[in-house]
């Protein structure tokens, strides 16, 4: 490839010669430059400081993959200093977890099997939760809207299933059935479910209504017989009493007994270590965190990047060191606000330019495949699933929504090799109105980038 030819030959596309299809200039910031070289091939409004939305997952996992390494990993442990008789512990079991972002099910499942295989089957004492791995959680202020809704979902070291349970919906002998997975210590199942007419299921909460409360799941409706093993997930808890309801619901399920009651307290220092579990590693966490947009998964790796850090306010520790991170990489972090790490703030800014120096400094470095392989691909997967089809698997792109706010990061891969940076950021009160328009614009810019002939630096045929 004659890259200096083309670079060369490259200018900065000033605002006039983009189409922002009926965006107004003062409502979006795009920033567009090959990954190779220095050049930057299009800069609109990139160096005022806009809400990212979600795009601000991109510099979390950027940060976490250069500080951590793809290879980290979380632990999660079962600790006691009481005696083992018979099959009975005779005191406390202290849970500890350190914020992984993908504690599921099945990890305490395993957590479980290992008690068991202790042969540990009555727990004498109280479930106690230690949380203590962040100093303090960080906020996500300005959305009492959206209250209870399972984006909102609070971080805790001690997050499990996402604080999410599944509803699933059976039809069995011409009537309806309900189950909870995982099951939950105190949270009752009313089932007044009837089963209707014949014709497709679709959304099953079309057919039902779910009444959720602490204490209490009533779903009631018609649903036609092609429901049969449909779900929705619920999340009738807070963190904490989410995960002590799980872990009991699921020692109780399995034939354990006990605990006497749960709650929230620091592991004794002469504890020793009764059961414990490793996670995946973070470059098999990001797919899920990014792919789908998932906020209390990024606010959890934000709190962990804090922890890393050390210091006595985890949400301030994480800031300092994608800081630190952007210095040392010698990126400009003018107008960077941080907030939680995940997108899900009122409060967070950040420029197109500086989004896009870590895109391009993410593809340059050693952990490129993990980064690239996170972000959705265009018409197939995650947020991107009916986006951009018509550009197909070489557009990897993240995307950012919140009212007021939609934008697009990511890079476009030619045929022939080459890779664009792409970062275009809408903050308006219509954003919502203008999604197929920033579409446009970033369809325009990945036509006019592959329509070059690099090897002689003009416009292609």
């Amino acid at each position: 490839m004659r890259w200096s030819g083309f670079l060369f030959w490259l200018a900065v596309l000033p605002a006039h010669a983009l189409d922002l299809h009926g965006i107004a200039p003062d409502e979006i910031a795009i920033w567009a430059a090959p990954v190779e070289g220095d050049a930057v091939w299009a800069a609109h409004r990139a160096d005022v400081a806009v809400n990212p939305a979600s795009t601000m997952k991109l510099l979390t996992s950027w940060v976490a993959l250069t500080r951590l390494t793809p290879d980290y990993t979380w632990s999660t442990e079962l600790r006691s200093e009481a005696a083992v008789q018979g099959d009975t512990l005779q005191g406390d079991l202290y849970w500890v977890g350190s914020g992984e972002p993908r504690f599921y099910r099945d990890r305490l499942d395993a957590l479980l099997a290992q008690l068991r295989e202790r042969g540990i089957r009555h727990l004498g004492g109280r479930l106690v939760l230690d949380g203590s791995a962040f100093t303090s959680l960080g906020a996500a202020d300005g959305f009492d809207a959206d209250e209870g809704r399972s984006f909102m979902t609070q971080p805790s070291a001690l997050l499990t299933n996402l604080n999410a349970a599944w509803l699933h919906f059976y039809v069995a002998d011409g009537k309806m059935r309900l189950a909870l997975d995982p099951p939950l210590a105190g949270v009752r199942l009313e089932n007044a479910l009837r089963v209707g007419a014949e014709g497709a299921c679709g959304d099953v909460r079309r057919h039902v209504s779910i009444e959720v409360r602490p204490d209490l799941i009533r779903a009631q409706g018609a649903l036609p017989p092609a429901c049969d093993g449909s779900s929705t997930y619920v999340t009738p808890l807070s963190p904490e009493a989410f995960a002590a309801a799980a872990f009991i619901g699921l020692w109780q399920a399995e034939g354990g007994t006990g605990p006497g009651g749960w709650g929230v307290g620091r592991t004794p220092a002469a504890s020793r270590e009764v059961a414990q579990s490793r996670s995946e590693p973070l470059a098999r966490m990001l797919p899920d965190m990014n792919k789908y947009s998932s906020n209390p998964m990024a606010r959890l790796l934000f709190l962990t990047l804090g922890r890393s850090a050390g210091g006595s306010d985890t949400p301030r520790d994480a800031d300092r060191l994608v800081r630190s991170t952007l210095a040392a990489a010698r990126i400009d972090a003018g107008g960077l606000a941080l907030e939680n790490g995940a997108g899900l703030s009122r409060r967070e800014r950040v420029s197109a330019r500086l989004l896009g120096e870590v895109l391009r400094a993410a593809a340059r470095g050693p952990y490129s495949g993990d980064f690239l392989a996170s972000l959705p691909v265009a018409g197939e997967e995650g947020t991107l699933k009916h986006r951009f089809g018509d550009l197909g698997a070489r557009l990897h792109l993240k995307t950012g929504t919140l009212d007021g706010v939609r934008a697009l990061a990511g890079y476009w891969l030619a045929p022939d090799g080459r890779r664009l940076v792409l970062v275009a950021i809408v903050n308006a009160r219509d954003a919502e109105r203008k999604k197929a328009a920033l579409d446009a614009v970033v369809g325009d810019l990945v036509q006019r980038f592959a329509s070059y002939n690099d090897s002689d630096g003009v416009a292609g045929r």
